[in-house]
């Protein structure tokens, strides 16, 4: 069986990319990166974007087949001009991941088959300019037959 946490991540990569929602709070291209954001050559990061992050998967194995609790978390990052408008943007982007990935995705070599927001914290970074949002997410999936 292939890594239930892989194909959750292209997943999530999918939905988020696809989300006319995010597309609008991102002004186009949602910026989207897995571990670390690209830096460009001062070593900033362009504003906003997203970073999937960590992920855990728990086995859940039966003796009908092989399942799988992954658990998944994403991070929101804004900056703007004004540190309401930084900490509101970062905010709204939340919201519209936590749409984008409350629902059933599409999994290669699995199947989705319950899902839940878990929490969402809201967070000030250590330059006292960025804002930051950390969103949990659990899945339940099983091999595909």
């Amino acid at each position: 069986m292939s890594d239930p946490a892989l194909a959750l991540q292209n997943a999530i990569e999918a939905a988020l990319r696809d989300d006319a929602t995010l597309q609008a709070l991102f002004g186009g291209t949602v910026r989207l990166y897995t571990l670390t954001a690209t830096l460009d050559d001062r070593g900033e990061a362009r504003f906003p974007h997203i970073v999937i992050g960590q992920d855990q998967v728990i086995g859940d194995d039966t003796v009908c087949g092989e399942a799988s609790e992954v658990s998944v978390t994403v991070h929101a990052y804004a900056r703007e001009s004004r540190p309401s408008e930084t900490r509101a943007k970062c905010k709204a982007i939340a919201g519209a991941i936590r749409a984008a990935l409350t629902r059933k995705l599409t999994l290669v070599g699995h199947v989705m088959d319950d899902w839940t927001f878990e929490s969402a914290r809201h967070l000030t970074d250590p330059d006292g300019l960025t804002a930051h949002a950390v969103l949990d997410f659990t899945y339940l999936t099983s091999a595909d037959a």
